[in-house]
């Protein structure tokens, strides 16, 4: 496989992502276990080992744009099938904190949305309310009846009511505390 070209910005962009991750890229054997175990890696989603390949040639924009290390889960099996142990979830880490900070919107744009209606409702309740979240975002997304068959479905086995969206839970300041103390930590970077 190829790698940098000697491009300054490339290799910049590269060592950022080794920084931030901690991850031994430049060891990548390009072997394919990683995605063949990954559980989001499908005809959209390319994978750990394509994102990882556009960012040993330095290819910024394309990996910061591959939804890969949007979704990934942290399940850590490409680090378990990895020969030199790369872990995706410290790489996507990386591309989440510098698509942040260059104001890179995210390929789906959407995935904020929900990131944020489901940090609410645990800023709130101490947990998610998944009903409720996935309500809130169904009608901010202009999809009211995206999951009424699911809905349907769990209303008739029992596993939720109406009444559950409509009542909530408590509050619970304890989170709401956390949540204060891991905002202000951040703004004393």
């Amino acid at each position: 496989m190829d790698r940098l070209t000697g491009n300054p910005q490339e290799r910049d962009f590269l060592n950022r992502i080794i920084d931030r991750s901690g991850q031994k890229l430049l060891e990548c054997l390009q072997c394919g276990k990683c995605t063949a175990g990954c559980p989001i890696a499908s005809e959209t989603v390319p994978g750990p080992r394509q994102l990882i390949a556009t960012i040993l040639i330095g290819m910024k924009e394309s990996a910061l744009k591959n939804p890969t290390w949007l979704y990934c889960v942290s399940c850590g099996t490409c680090a378990t099938r990895c020969p030199v142990e790369i872990n995706m979830y410290a790489v996507a880490t990386a591309l989440c904190e510098i698509a942040e900070k260059e104001k890179v919107s995210p390929p789906v744009p959407e995935i904020h949305l929900f990131e944020d209606l489901f940090l609410k409702s645990v800023y709130k309740n101490g947990r998610v309310q998944e009903l409720n979240t996935v309500a809130q975002y169904n009608l901010r997304t202009f999809k009211p009846f995206k999951d009424l068959a699911q809905g349907l479905t769990l209303m008739r086995k029992g596993a939720i009511t109406p009444s559950d969206m409509l009542k909530g839970s408590k509050k619970n300041p304890k989170a709401a505390r956390l949540f204060d103390k891991i905002r202000q930590a951040r703004q004393g970077e």
